[in-house]
């Protein structure tokens, strides 16, 4: 009798516990994806408050930090708005885990400001503003008259632009995994009855990584939205990305859905300043203006034997003051402005050593000292004097210069992320070469700068980490061709050491068979990619790899039919000379030497 009553006890607490359990999930789920207002804030509170809290995200459009300074296309129209009606600006940023519609009708926002398409689900959640701008997606290829990748041409057709989807035909395209362009390529397949052979990439690369890749003849061609290929092309004049193989959507700002005076003073101003000088020249600046700074002093010019720019004696007085070799600060303003004192960059830097606005004031160089050579010169050193100090633990010197330089590039908020996603997977967090540089390569990847180590979101890691190399290259040429007098030498404790990168089959940088790490140069066949679109064939999942670039579940395939890639074989195999962690590909493997389907 005991033991029926205890198993209908049993059974009763059992069925309690999970629709408790499926309640309390249901009502989790409810609270993570919010769709009614769950306040009531308009535009007269909003006025009142004086403050606009704007829920953006990290990435090369919206959202980022550089040299210190935030900044991003979405952002800046936004805070333009704001400063139209005497508003300040409250940045609410979505993380990875957060929804940003439940984030606005908590509260916790007014205005989602990343660029939202008109679907049921957005407007299931919130209200949408007038069409503020159009995207569309296109094919982005090197331009006419560069050499073609023949591996990715199974047709043998000269170098011609490709001008419309048709020319997709029986071309290898490069996407990254999960994104949305493969569906799309699936519908051009599909609808055109021709075939493409799309390769995925791991999502270790992101879109402006794989735009990069064809910029370096990697590969030959990605798709991607207009605004953030517009945006590369202004990196890498080569890029071509005109052809257009869909039809431009519409990006609207998203508001609660009880918040109609708010839509209505959003869609006045939208409509008010779709044209106007303030809104186009914002655009010209993300998506057309040339990122690189290329007029400056011509060094074919002839100078006098021994000196590097006119402004030598400038550089050595200030680079003493701070105990720096003065070739070492030339190289660097050779780097920011090729010695043009009237230099402006895109984001607004300026003079000879690239000071931004906010950081002149707070070194107390003013607005109309900063293309003063002197005075910026003597900002600039400030600064790098100021960095060392940042950075005072590292005590290798020559380490310590190149966090320095990728501070002054990048802001030193990026490079301590970098530390600290260097230390949590297993590299020293004070060694620049071969372990901090790698990680802020990665700081362009959503998985990386979502991360919970860092603090300070996207970065363009590409950029300090070629800075850096290029300025230390450069120091070297200099020391070579211009010599210290001897009252000008060098105390051995602060001078430069000359530290020889690893080579990977050619390839300059390291690559680390444990970790996966490897440097952004790498050839397009160190890309282990399978072909999609041939469903007659079964996929497989492959053995996994300890490998924390590369997401868990989401391995690559292998055919189950076919021995091209049963079993998991290792790809590189250490060579018995050179220096320690030396690879080379093994013969017997054959990489992307997949044949298209027809």
């Amino acid at each position: 009798m005991n033991t029926r009553r205890n198993w209908l006890l049993l059974t009763l607490f059992t069925v309690i516990a999970f629709f408790t359990l499926k309640w309390m999930a249901e009502k989790q789920n409810r609270q993570s994806n919010l769709t009614e207002p769950a306040v009531d804030t308009d535009w007269e509170d909003i006025r009142d408050r004086g403050v606009l809290r704007v829920i953006l995200e990290y990435n090369s459009i919206g959202y980022f930090i550089y040299k210190g300074q935030p900044l991003g296309y979405e952002y800046e129209l936004i805070r333009q708005f704001a400063k139209d009606h005497q508003l300040k600006m409250e940045v609410v940023l979505a993380g990875v885990s957060d929804n940003p519609y439940t984030l606005l009708n908590e509260g916790k926002g007014d205005i989602i400001a990343n660029g939202q398409f008109a679907n049921t689900k957005t407007l299931e959640q919130s209200m949408l503003t007038l069409p503020y701008r159009d995207v569309e997606q296109v094919i982005v290829q090197r331009k006419s008259g560069k050499q073609l990748l023949r591996q990715d041409d199974t047709t043998g057709r000269s170098d011609t632009l490709l001008r419309s989807a048709i020319d997709l035909s029986d071309r290898i395209v490069y996407v990254a995994d999960n994104s949305i362009y493969y569906h799309h390529l699936k519908e051009i397949s599909d609808s055109l009855g021709i075939n493409i052979d799309v390769r995925i990439l791991s999502d270790d690369r992101s879109t402006d990584d794989i735009i990069q890749a064809v910029a370096n003849y990697e590969i030959n061609y990605t798709i991607a939205n207009k605004d953030v290929a517009l945006l590369n092309q202004s990196y890498f004049e080569n890029l071509d990305v005109s052809t257009s193989i869909g039809k431009p959507e519409s990006l609207h700002w998203a508001v609660r859905k009880n918040a109609p005076l708010l839509l209505g003073k959003l869609n006045e101003w939208i409509k008010k300043n779709e044209r106007e000088p303030v809104v186009t020249a914002l655009y010209n600046k993300y998506f057309s203006a040339e990122k690189n700074i290329r007029s400056g002093f011509d060094e074919s010019s002839s100078l006098q034997q021994g000196m590097i720019s006119h402004y030598d004696a400038l550089i050595q007085q200030y680079a003493q003051k701070i105990n720096w070799d003065w070739r070492l600060v030339a190289a660097l303003i050779h780097q920011e402005s090729k010695f043009n004192p009237m230099a402006t960059s895109w984001a607004g830097a300026q003079g000879l050593m690239q000071l931004m606005p906010g950081t002149a004031r707070d070194l107390g160089v003013y607005r109309h000292e900063v293309y003063n050579p002197e005075r910026n010169i003597y900002g600039g050193t400030k600064y790098l004097k100021q960095l060392e100090q940042k950075w005072s633990h590292i005590s290798d010197f020559t380490q310590r210069i190149k966090f320095i330089l990728a501070s002054y590039n990048a802001g030193i908020g990026h490079v301590m992320d970098a530390a600290r996603l260097a230390e949590k997977y297993g590299y020293s967090s004070d060694k620049w070469d071969g372990a901090v540089e790698y990680f802020i390569l990665y700081k362009s990847n959503p998985r990386f700068y979502n991360d919970p180590v860092v603090k300070y979101g996207y970065c363009r890691g590409q950029e300090p980490f070629d800075y850096v190399r290029r300025i230390i290259k450069k120091y070297f040429e200099y020391q070579s061709n211009v010599n210290l007098a001897s009252a000008q030498q060098t105390p051995q404790a602060f001078r430069l050491e000359q530290v020889a990168t690893m080579d990977f089959n050619g390839i300059e940088g390291v690559y680390n068979p444990t970790q996966g790490l490897i440097a952004r140069s790498a050839r397009r066949e160190l890309f282990l990619s399978h072909k999609l679109f041939d469903e007659e064939n079964p996929l497989i999942v492959r053995e996994k790899k300890d490998n924390p670039f590369e997401k868990k579940n989401k391995e690559l395939f292998s055919r189950q039919d076919s021995g091209l890639f049963n079993g998991k074989k290792k790809l590189f195999q250490p060579t018995n000379s050179g220096p320690a962690n030396r690879l080379t590909p093994k013969k017997d493997i054959q990489i992307n030497k997949l044949t298209p389907k027809r």
